[in-house]
């Protein structure tokens, strides 16, 4: 653990950041991520409860497990296109975190990825989900997910019981113009 630390710039030819490399660093604010990055370890940044904003580069195909989980002061996330997965845990419990968005490229979530993101209040989800894991978005209260109508998003947003919207609409009411 590094309290002391309150930021890192990385050597322009890094490419993998290996796990647990940050883990703890409370004191961590800032972080410059080179574009020749194609890979974050799992609990990379996790613990880094001063972390305010990250931009993840265009050769990440994949946020690992708890990447970021508990950076507490973490308000805003940068996802590339490209990027394929979002692993378990990856943003649970970035409590400051108020929105995302999940480029189109994204095809799985796993579970927990968003538990505990108290003040998230929107999130679109694609159409090219095909795996949602369970509990992604507990003890998110205020989250309202952005779904297309007969996706496997929408399904999952049924099945446990979120508030979503389809094509604009809350599904089952007539909206006035």
């Amino acid at each position: 653990q590094c309290t002391a630390l309150t930021s890192f710039s990385f050597p322009k030819e890094l490419s993998e950041i290996g796990d647990f490399t940050f883990f703890g660093c409370s004191g961590l604010k800032s972080v410059a991520l080179p574009n020749s990055l194609t890979s974050i370890g799992d609990a990379a940044f996790t613990d880094c409860s001063n972390l305010i904003s990250v931009v993840i580069p265009e050769g990440v195909t994949e946020i690992e497990g708890s990447t970021f989980a508990r950076c507490s002061s973490l308000t805003s996330v940068e996802l590339p296109e490209g990027l394929t997965s979002i692993g378990t845990a990856a943003f649970e419990g970035c409590s400051s975190l108020t929105s995302v968005e999940i480029p189109e490229s994204v095809t799985s979530i796993s579970g927990l990825a968003f538990c505990g993101c108290t003040s998230l209040t929107e999130l679109t989800l694609s159409e090219n989900l095909r795996f949602l894991g369970s509990e992604m978005f507990d003890n998110c209260p205020d989250l309202v997910l952005t779904v297309k109508e007969g996706s496997h998003a929408e399904k999952y947003c049924k099945e446990n019981e979120l508030k979503y919207v389809v094509n604009g609409k809350v599904p089952g009411t007539v909206w006035a113009k």
